[in-house]
This record gives structure tokens, C-alpha cells and sequence, in this order.
């Protein structure tokens, strides 16, 4: 079946759906289970994609959504509707708990900060309406500096002949040389990686190559927000007494409403192709300092934005060991 012929059938009450790239939200949500099935089947073909686990309907932060997960060489992809939604934050809107006010009252004190509705504004991007297309975003971030070895590999051989005893009931290893071996608990090594220096610029060739690219910051807040209109995807609470780092587990670890690990740790943040927006993060320097718990969970809002971290990134003297990017693959 076509995709005219599945429109024609299944959304005519969206006569501008025209491609794949046109599907919105509430079209995909219109859709029967049979044909979005089957229109999951025909992206699939088009794109060389399979479908590992077809579709599943998930709950997050009491949102419903039918998630479709596809994959290629290895890397997993979720179906991002389009649309024209809303992003941004309104900190207008935004009431703190009490031990949020506390947390940020006690930041403000001692770095000399602005009231908090100010200071939630000015770290988090400005109320907009946006045009976006569907797509396939990754369920993970991608790391181009980083390359898989296989356990046979001669750095991975050396390293351990070099470390002998050393190694013995240790997890996981890095040495200072970008290698990192993880091992299991027979001490046999499970998986190997070594992180290669690569610039921006680098990066976003590599992933051009294989036919991808990085989001845009609208896209990744689009993807990591799904359209919640709270502070954080999950909700305008956090945690009062520890930084996201400190938490394992939580709604912060949980793929979100369309099945994708994202904005989970401020160490962890990920460029987008305006060079000095990075989103999901700010590199743990809030953390790292002792900033406020407040303040570290702000990191991970979905309209988080830090100016200043982001335009020292894409200077001559920023300096990161990993450039992580979220893969887009755009709909024909």
C-alpha cells in the first residue's frame, strides 16, 4: 500500500499530509493500530531500516503515546512526529516547591543571583511556535570521537599485558590514553572503546556520511520534551536533596514519551547544529561545583539553555572529551 492510499484511507481529515515528513502528532495518534503498522512497515522499507520490536504503547509523566522503534547498523531509531508545537519555557508559570525556593534561595545568597523566575528565564529558551517535520531521532546520543574495538584488538592485548594483576576484579578500566576496556565477571573483556580526538566539524562529517545529522536545537527540544510544557519533561519537580548525578534511577533515566535516553545526565550535554547551543547539559560544571541542588537539576529542563557554556565550547579555547550528538534521519 502507498502511503497516498494509507492517507486516503486512514487520515482524511488531513488532506496536507503529503509525506512522511508531514505526519503530526495528532495524525499519528489517529491512526488505527493497522495502519500505523503498516506505515511504520513502509518507512522502514524506504529508509533500509528494520523494525526490531514494532510498536508499543508507553506511559511517562501520565502521558499515553504508541512508540515505533527502528533500527540500522546498530544504532536505534524512534518515529518523532512533526508539527507545530510550542517550545520554550514561560518561567512566569513555573511555581517552585518549597525546597526548590530554599535550594535556589541559598545558590542566590552565596553567587549573587537574580530572583528565580529571572534566573529560570534567562537559562532557558524563549516561549516560540515552530514548524517541524517528522522524523527518525535516535534513541541514544552518538559519540563520534568514540570507536568500538574488538576484545582481540592489540591495544586492548597490550593494555591488559600492561596492567597485569592490576586489572584483577575491576569492572571497567580507562587509561589515560582514551582506552577503555569493560570486562565481565570472569574477567574476560566484554567491550572495548578508544576515543579519538575529532572537531565539531569533524563530527558532523562523519555523521553526513552515513547518510545522518544532528538535531537542531528546536529538534532536540521538540525530541526531549514531547510537547510537555512543564520545566522538566516530567514535570516542574526535582529531587531537594542531591544533584541528577546522585540518582540512578528516576524519572530522569526513564526513556521518555517517545521511547528515547535523553537529557539523563548534565555531564552528558549534546551539540546541535547552531555550534553554540548544547542542550541536555552543561558539561557537570554545576554539579562539579557545588552550585546548588536546585541548579543541578535545572541543567536537565528541556528548554535549558547556557549561553555562556555554549559559546566557550565553540571557541578556540573550549575543550570537551566527547561531542555527543543526537542522529536525525529525515523522512522522504
Amino acid at each position: 500500500m502507498t502511503f497516498s492510499r494509507l492517507r486516503e484511507q486512514h487520515v482524511r481529515s488531513y488532506p496536507c499530509v503529503v509525506s512522511y515528513a508531514d505526519l503530526t502528532y495528532a495524525q499519528w495518534n489517529d491512526l488505527s493500530d493497522g495502519a500505523a503498522h503498516r506505515l511504520v512497515e513502509e518507512i522502514a522499507d524506504r529508509h533500509g531500516l528494520t523494525v526490531p520490536v514494532g510498536l508499543r504503547d508507553t506511559v511517562y509523566a501520565g502521558r499515553s503515546h504508541r512508540v515505533a522503534l527502528f533500527e540500522r547498523d546498530g544504532m536505534r531509531f524512534a518515529l518523532v512526529p512533526g508539527g507545530q508545537p510550542t517550545l520554550g519555557h514561560d518561567a512566569t508559570r513555573f511555581q517552585p516547591t518549597s525546597d526548590q525556593l530554599a535550594s535556589y534561595a541559598d545558590s542566590a545568597e552565596e553567587y549573587g543571583l537574580p530572583q528565580l523566575a529571572e534566573y529560570v528565564d534567562a537559562m532557558t529558551s524563549p516561549m516560540r511556535t515552530v514548524e517541524l517535520p517528522a522524523m527518525l531521532v535516535a534513541v541514544d546520543a552518538f559519540d563520534p570521537c568514540e570507536v568500538s574495538l574488538a576484545p582481540d584488538d592489540p591495544r586492548v592485548l597490550k593494555l591488559i599485558a600492561s596492567q597485569g594483576a592490576q586489572l584483577d576484579g575491576v569492572s571497567t578500566f580507562r587509561s589515560a590514553g582514551g582506552l577503555t576496556v569493560e570486562f565481565d565477571r570472569t574477567g574476560q573483556v566484554a567491550k572495548a572503546r578508544a576515543i579519538t580526538d575529532v572537531s565539531y566539524d569533524e563530527a558532523m562529517a562523519q555523521l553526513a556520511s552515513v547518510g545522518l545529522r544532528t538535531a537542531t536545537a528546536d529538534e532536540w527540544e521538540w525530541a526531549c520534551g514531547a510537547g510537555a510544557t512543564t520545566l522538566f519533561r516530567w514535570g516542574d519537580d526535582c529531587p531537594a536533596d542531591g544533584y541528577p548525578y546522585d540518582y540512578k534511577t528516576g524519572m530522569h533515566h526513564d526513556t521518555n514519551l517517545w521511547g528515547l535516553a535523553i537529557g539523563q545526565d548534565p555531564y552528558k550535554h549534546e551539540v546541535t547544529t547552531e555550534r553554540t547551543i548544547v542542550c541536555g547539559g552543561d558539561g557537570g560544571g554545576t554539579t562539579c561545583g557545588g552550585s546548588g541542588f536546585f541548579l543541578g537539576w535545572l541543567t536537565l529542563a528541556t528548554a535549558y539553555r547556557d549561553k555562556d557554556f555554549g559559546q566557550w565550547l565553540a571557541s578556540d579555547d573550549g575543550y570537551a572529551e566527547e561531542i555527543l550528538t543526537r542522529p536525525v534521519l529525515e523522512l522522504s
